[in-house]
Protein backbone atom coordinates (compact mmCIF):
# COMPACT_ATOMS: atom_id res chain seq x y z
CA UNK A 1 0.00 0.00 0.00
CA UNK A 2 3.07 2.16 1.06
CA UNK A 3 4.66 1.51 -2.33
CA UNK A 4 1.23 2.21 -4.31
CA UNK A 5 0.55 5.84 -2.60
CA UNK A 6 4.63 6.45 -3.21
CA UNK A 7 4.13 6.00 -6.70
CA UNK A 8 0.46 7.72 -7.04
CA UNK A 9 2.45 11.19 -5.43
CA UNK A 10 5.11 10.87 -7.65
CA UNK A 11 2.56 10.83 -10.50
CA UNK A 12 1.11 13.79 -9.35
CA UNK A 13 4.00 15.47 -8.70
CA UNK A 14 5.18 15.30 -12.43
CA UNK A 15 1.64 16.45 -13.67
CA UNK A 16 1.33 19.26 -11.38
CA UNK A 17 3.82 21.52 -12.87
CA UNK A 18 2.16 20.92 -16.54
CA UNK A 19 -1.27 21.67 -14.67
CA UNK A 20 0.01 25.15 -13.41
CA UNK A 21 1.04 26.07 -16.64
CA UNK A 22 -2.05 25.44 -18.64
CA UNK A 23 -4.33 27.99 -17.34
CA UNK A 24 -0.96 30.73 -18.00
CA UNK A 25 -0.88 29.19 -21.94
CA UNK A 26 -4.58 29.49 -22.28
CA UNK A 27 -4.34 33.21 -21.39
CA UNK A 28 -1.99 33.91 -23.94
CA UNK A 29 -4.74 32.58 -26.19
CA UNK A 30 -7.25 34.56 -25.00
CA UNK A 31 -5.51 37.76 -25.62
CA UNK A 32 -5.83 40.42 -24.98
CA UNK A 33 -8.19 40.26 -21.90
CA UNK A 34 -7.49 43.91 -20.38
CA UNK A 35 -6.80 47.33 -21.81
CA UNK A 36 -3.15 47.28 -23.73
CA UNK A 37 -0.76 50.49 -23.18
CA UNK A 38 1.78 51.94 -25.72
CA UNK A 39 4.42 53.85 -24.15
CA UNK A 40 5.33 57.15 -26.32
CA UNK A 41 9.27 58.37 -25.39
CA UNK A 42 8.45 61.97 -26.32
CA UNK A 43 5.81 64.28 -25.67
CA UNK A 44 2.63 64.66 -27.31
CA UNK A 45 2.48 66.36 -30.64
CA UNK A 46 4.92 65.26 -32.44
CA UNK A 47 4.99 62.15 -35.21
CA UNK A 48 5.97 59.55 -32.73
CA UNK A 49 3.00 60.26 -30.52
CA UNK A 50 0.53 60.93 -33.67
CA UNK A 51 1.21 57.86 -35.47
CA UNK A 52 0.23 55.33 -32.25
CA UNK A 53 -2.64 56.87 -31.44
CA UNK A 54 -4.02 57.11 -35.36
CA UNK A 55 -3.38 53.56 -34.72
CA UNK A 56 -4.57 52.43 -31.65
CA UNK A 57 -8.28 53.63 -32.20
CA UNK A 58 -8.28 51.03 -34.99
CA UNK A 59 -6.44 48.17 -33.17
CA UNK A 60 -8.71 48.75 -30.53
CA UNK A 61 -11.54 47.93 -32.18
CA UNK A 62 -10.02 45.08 -33.67
CA UNK A 63 -8.65 43.47 -30.91
CA UNK A 64 -11.93 44.40 -28.66
CA UNK A 65 -10.26 45.88 -26.01
CA UNK A 66 -8.92 49.50 -25.07
CA UNK A 67 -5.55 50.66 -26.11
CA UNK A 68 -4.60 53.83 -23.89
CA UNK A 69 -1.53 55.72 -25.45
CA UNK A 70 0.81 57.11 -22.58
CA UNK A 71 3.54 59.74 -23.26
CA UNK A 72 7.04 59.15 -20.65
CA UNK A 73 9.55 61.25 -22.46
CA UNK A 74 13.06 61.72 -21.43
CA UNK A 75 16.60 60.95 -22.53
CA UNK A 76 15.56 60.76 -26.41
CA UNK A 77 12.92 58.32 -25.54
CA UNK A 78 15.01 55.81 -23.71
CA UNK A 79 13.23 56.44 -20.56
CA UNK A 80 9.92 54.73 -22.20
CA UNK A 81 12.32 52.17 -24.05
CA UNK A 82 13.65 51.42 -20.40
CA UNK A 83 10.81 51.09 -18.90
CA UNK A 84 8.86 48.72 -21.50
CA UNK A 85 11.78 46.54 -21.52
CA UNK A 86 11.61 45.57 -17.76
CA UNK A 87 7.83 45.45 -18.43
CA UNK A 88 6.15 41.84 -17.65
CA UNK A 89 6.61 40.02 -21.27
CA UNK A 90 2.73 39.79 -21.55
CA UNK A 91 1.99 42.09 -24.60
CA UNK A 92 0.33 44.42 -22.40
CA UNK A 93 2.86 46.92 -22.44
CA UNK A 94 4.02 48.59 -25.42
CA UNK A 95 6.64 50.33 -27.02
CA UNK A 96 6.06 52.80 -29.78
CA UNK A 97 9.39 53.79 -30.66
CA UNK A 98 11.43 56.37 -33.40
CA UNK A 99 14.10 54.56 -34.82
CA UNK A 100 16.20 56.78 -32.70
CA UNK A 101 15.60 54.68 -29.95
CA UNK A 102 16.44 51.21 -31.60
CA UNK A 103 19.19 52.15 -33.58
CA UNK A 104 20.67 54.93 -32.91
CA UNK A 105 21.06 55.83 -28.44
CA UNK A 106 22.51 52.30 -28.14
CA UNK A 107 25.56 53.87 -29.98
CA UNK A 108 25.16 57.66 -28.42
CA UNK A 109 23.97 56.81 -24.57
CA UNK A 110 24.90 54.51 -22.02
CA UNK A 111 21.48 52.81 -21.64
CA UNK A 112 20.51 50.05 -19.27
CA UNK A 113 18.87 48.09 -21.91
CA UNK A 114 19.64 47.22 -25.40
CA UNK A 115 16.97 47.19 -27.45
CA UNK A 116 17.80 45.54 -30.46
CA UNK A 117 18.08 42.29 -27.85
CA UNK A 118 15.70 43.45 -24.75
CA UNK A 119 12.43 43.45 -27.23
CA UNK A 120 10.04 41.43 -29.33
CA UNK A 121 9.92 43.63 -32.56
CA UNK A 122 6.54 43.51 -33.99
CA UNK A 123 6.74 45.67 -36.86
CA UNK A 124 6.52 49.37 -38.56
CA UNK A 125 3.79 51.58 -38.40
CA UNK A 126 5.48 53.39 -41.20
CA UNK A 127 8.41 56.14 -42.39
CA UNK A 128 8.29 59.19 -43.47
CA UNK A 129 11.59 62.24 -44.33
CA UNK A 130 12.53 64.94 -42.24
CA UNK A 131 12.97 68.93 -43.59
CA UNK A 132 15.96 70.73 -42.67
CA UNK A 133 13.62 74.12 -41.47
CA UNK A 134 15.20 77.31 -40.55
CA UNK A 135 13.33 80.24 -38.81
CA UNK A 136 12.20 82.65 -41.83
CA UNK A 137 14.63 85.36 -39.97
CA UNK A 138 17.46 83.53 -41.11
CA UNK A 139 18.71 85.56 -44.28
CA UNK A 140 18.86 82.55 -46.19
CA UNK A 141 16.12 81.10 -48.40
CA UNK A 142 17.87 78.05 -49.68
CA UNK A 143 20.12 75.45 -48.16
CA UNK A 144 23.18 76.52 -50.10
CA UNK A 145 22.96 80.25 -49.24
CA UNK A 146 22.60 79.05 -45.50
CA UNK A 147 25.46 77.16 -45.66
CA UNK A 148 27.31 80.23 -46.79
CA UNK A 149 25.96 82.01 -43.63
CA UNK A 150 26.81 79.65 -41.14
CA UNK A 151 30.66 79.25 -42.55
CA UNK A 152 30.65 83.25 -42.38
CA UNK A 153 28.99 83.27 -38.72
CA UNK A 154 30.70 80.03 -36.95
CA UNK A 155 28.81 79.60 -33.43
CA UNK A 156 26.40 82.12 -33.67
CA UNK A 157 23.80 79.63 -34.46
CA UNK A 158 22.39 77.05 -32.49
CA UNK A 159 20.42 74.15 -33.74
CA UNK A 160 17.79 72.11 -31.77
CA UNK A 161 17.37 68.58 -31.30
CA UNK A 162 14.86 66.16 -29.80
CA UNK A 163 17.38 64.75 -26.75
CA UNK A 164 20.59 64.46 -27.00
CA UNK A 165 21.83 61.60 -28.42
CA UNK A 166 18.81 60.54 -30.30
CA UNK A 167 18.43 60.48 -34.39
CA UNK A 168 17.60 64.31 -34.21
CA UNK A 169 21.36 64.68 -32.67
CA UNK A 170 22.69 62.53 -34.45
CA UNK A 171 21.36 63.10 -38.03
CA UNK A 172 21.65 66.96 -37.34
CA UNK A 173 25.57 66.59 -36.27
CA UNK A 174 26.11 64.65 -38.97
CA UNK A 175 24.86 67.71 -41.46
CA UNK A 176 27.04 69.70 -39.44
CA UNK A 177 29.71 67.77 -40.16
CA UNK A 178 29.53 66.95 -43.39
CA UNK A 179 28.81 70.63 -44.18
CA UNK A 180 31.71 71.57 -42.24
CA UNK A 181 29.77 74.48 -40.27
CA UNK A 182 30.23 75.71 -36.65
CA UNK A 183 26.73 75.91 -34.83
CA UNK A 184 25.96 74.73 -31.46
CA UNK A 185 22.80 72.09 -30.51
CA UNK A 186 20.16 72.88 -27.94
CA UNK A 187 18.73 69.14 -26.62
CA UNK A 188 14.79 69.35 -26.41
CA UNK A 189 12.52 66.42 -24.95
CA UNK A 190 10.43 65.89 -28.34
CA UNK A 191 9.72 67.28 -31.83
CA UNK A 192 7.29 69.41 -30.96
CA UNK A 193 9.02 70.77 -27.69
CA UNK A 194 11.39 72.77 -30.15
CA UNK A 195 8.53 74.97 -31.77
CA UNK A 196 8.44 77.92 -29.74
CA UNK A 197 12.30 78.31 -29.70
CA UNK A 198 12.44 77.99 -33.09
CA UNK A 199 9.18 80.02 -34.38
CA UNK A 200 11.06 83.25 -31.92
CA UNK A 201 14.27 82.05 -33.31
CA UNK A 202 15.74 81.14 -30.01
CA UNK A 203 17.15 78.07 -32.17
CA UNK A 204 17.53 78.61 -35.74
CA UNK A 205 17.47 75.72 -37.36
CA UNK A 206 15.71 71.61 -36.89
CA UNK A 207 14.96 68.54 -38.94
CA UNK A 208 11.24 68.56 -38.70
CA UNK A 209 8.37 65.89 -39.94
CA UNK A 210 5.39 67.15 -41.98
CA UNK A 211 3.12 67.40 -38.83
CA UNK A 212 5.44 69.61 -37.14
CA UNK A 213 6.48 71.60 -39.82
CA UNK A 214 3.40 72.06 -42.41
CA UNK A 215 1.47 74.65 -40.50
CA UNK A 216 4.76 77.08 -39.75
CA UNK A 217 5.84 76.22 -43.08
CA UNK A 218 2.29 77.72 -45.06
CA UNK A 219 1.96 80.57 -42.54
CA UNK A 220 5.61 81.75 -43.14
CA UNK A 221 7.02 81.71 -40.18
CA UNK A 222 9.32 78.55 -40.91
CA UNK A 223 11.01 77.55 -43.94
CA UNK A 224 12.19 74.13 -45.67
CA UNK A 225 15.59 74.06 -46.58
CA UNK A 226 16.72 70.63 -47.76
CA UNK A 227 14.82 67.00 -47.26
CA UNK A 228 16.52 63.72 -45.53
CA UNK A 229 14.96 61.82 -48.42
CA UNK A 230 15.16 60.07 -51.99
CA UNK A 231 12.96 61.89 -53.42
CA UNK A 232 11.28 65.84 -53.74
CA UNK A 233 7.91 66.21 -51.66
CA UNK A 234 5.54 67.20 -54.29
CA UNK A 235 4.24 69.60 -51.85
CA UNK A 236 7.47 71.43 -51.35
CA UNK A 237 9.11 70.93 -54.87
CA UNK A 238 11.51 73.54 -54.59
CA UNK A 239 12.99 71.95 -51.88
CA UNK A 240 16.14 69.38 -53.09
CA UNK A 241 17.25 66.17 -51.16
CA UNK A 242 20.10 65.49 -49.82
CA UNK A 243 21.91 63.91 -52.85
CA UNK A 244 20.79 66.96 -55.00
CA UNK A 245 22.53 69.30 -52.46
CA UNK A 246 25.62 67.32 -52.80
CA UNK A 247 25.23 65.69 -49.05
CA UNK A 248 24.66 62.06 -50.57
CA UNK A 249 25.88 60.56 -47.21
CA UNK A 250 22.76 61.64 -45.08
CA UNK A 251 20.38 59.52 -47.44
CA UNK A 252 20.97 56.95 -44.59
CA UNK A 253 19.13 59.50 -42.00
CA UNK A 254 15.49 57.59 -42.15
CA UNK A 255 13.21 58.02 -40.12
CA UNK A 256 10.64 55.27 -39.01
CA UNK A 257 7.79 54.82 -36.43
CA UNK A 258 7.73 51.43 -34.75
CA UNK A 259 6.41 48.86 -32.32
CA UNK A 260 7.68 46.46 -29.87
CA UNK A 261 7.09 44.19 -27.31
CA UNK A 262 9.16 43.17 -24.00
CA UNK A 263 11.35 40.26 -25.12
CA UNK A 264 10.06 37.19 -23.96
CA UNK A 265 6.40 37.82 -24.89
CA UNK A 266 4.99 35.02 -26.91
CA UNK A 267 4.54 34.50 -30.20
CA UNK A 268 1.41 34.15 -30.18
CA UNK A 269 0.51 37.73 -28.63
CA UNK A 270 2.94 39.24 -30.69
CA UNK A 271 1.56 37.86 -34.12
CA UNK A 272 -1.97 38.91 -32.82
CA UNK A 273 -0.78 42.24 -32.46
CA UNK A 274 0.76 42.62 -35.61
CA UNK A 275 -2.33 41.19 -37.42
CA UNK A 276 -4.27 43.75 -36.04
CA UNK A 277 -2.02 46.40 -37.11
CA UNK A 278 -1.69 44.82 -40.60
CA UNK A 279 -5.42 45.03 -40.61
CA UNK A 280 -6.10 48.76 -39.58
CA UNK A 281 -3.59 49.44 -42.20
CA UNK A 282 -6.06 48.80 -44.71
CA UNK A 283 -8.46 51.17 -43.07
CA UNK A 284 -9.79 54.49 -44.54
CA UNK A 285 -8.84 56.14 -41.26
CA UNK A 286 -5.19 55.01 -41.10
CA UNK A 287 -4.73 55.58 -44.80
CA UNK A 288 -5.81 59.11 -44.77
CA UNK A 289 -4.18 59.83 -41.07
CA UNK A 290 -0.91 58.78 -42.50
CA UNK A 291 -0.94 60.73 -45.99
CA UNK A 292 -1.58 63.48 -43.52
CA UNK A 293 1.52 62.65 -41.49
CA UNK A 294 3.09 62.37 -44.36
CA UNK A 295 4.23 59.05 -43.84
CA UNK A 296 4.64 55.93 -46.10
CA UNK A 297 2.50 52.68 -44.29
CA UNK A 298 4.82 50.13 -42.71
CA UNK A 299 3.85 46.81 -41.92
CA UNK A 300 6.72 44.77 -42.07
CA UNK A 301 7.03 41.45 -40.90
CA UNK A 302 8.84 40.98 -37.35
CA UNK A 303 11.60 39.41 -39.07
CA UNK A 304 11.91 41.88 -41.95
CA UNK A 305 11.87 44.59 -39.26
CA UNK A 306 14.29 42.89 -36.80
CA UNK A 307 16.87 42.80 -40.04
CA UNK A 308 16.42 46.09 -41.38
CA UNK A 309 17.22 47.12 -37.42
CA UNK A 310 20.43 44.96 -37.43
CA UNK A 311 21.73 46.58 -40.51
CA UNK A 312 20.80 50.00 -39.45
CA UNK A 313 22.05 50.00 -35.91
CA UNK A 314 25.39 49.29 -37.49
CA UNK A 315 25.11 51.87 -39.92
CA UNK A 316 24.67 54.70 -36.98
CA UNK A 317 27.63 52.75 -34.92
CA UNK A 318 29.65 54.15 -37.67
CA UNK A 319 28.10 57.38 -37.66
CA UNK A 320 28.07 57.85 -33.91
CA UNK A 321 31.87 57.23 -34.14
CA UNK A 322 32.69 59.71 -37.16
CA UNK A 323 30.61 62.49 -35.38
CA UNK A 324 32.08 61.68 -32.23
CA UNK A 325 28.65 61.21 -30.11
CA UNK A 326 29.39 58.43 -28.39
CA UNK A 327 28.19 57.46 -24.66
CA UNK A 328 29.05 59.68 -21.99
CA UNK A 329 30.07 62.43 -24.47
CA UNK A 330 26.34 63.97 -24.91
CA UNK A 331 25.07 66.23 -21.66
Amino acid sequence: MARNNRRRFLQYASIAPLAAALPAYANTNNFPVKPIKIVVGFSAGGTTDALPRLFATQMSRILGQTIVVENKPGAAGNIATAQVARSSPDGYTLLASSIGQITVSPHTMSMSVDPQKDLEHISMFGEGDQFLTINKQVPATNIQEFIALAKSKPHTMFYGDSGAGGNMHLYLEYFRMLAKLDIDAVHFKGGSQIMPDLISNRVQLSLLSNIVMNSHAKDGSLRPILLYGKKRDPNYPDVPTVREAGLPDLETASNWFGLHAPKGTPRNITDKIYGALLEALKTKEVREGLVTLGITAGGDTPEAFSQRIAKESETFRKVAELTKIVPGSTT
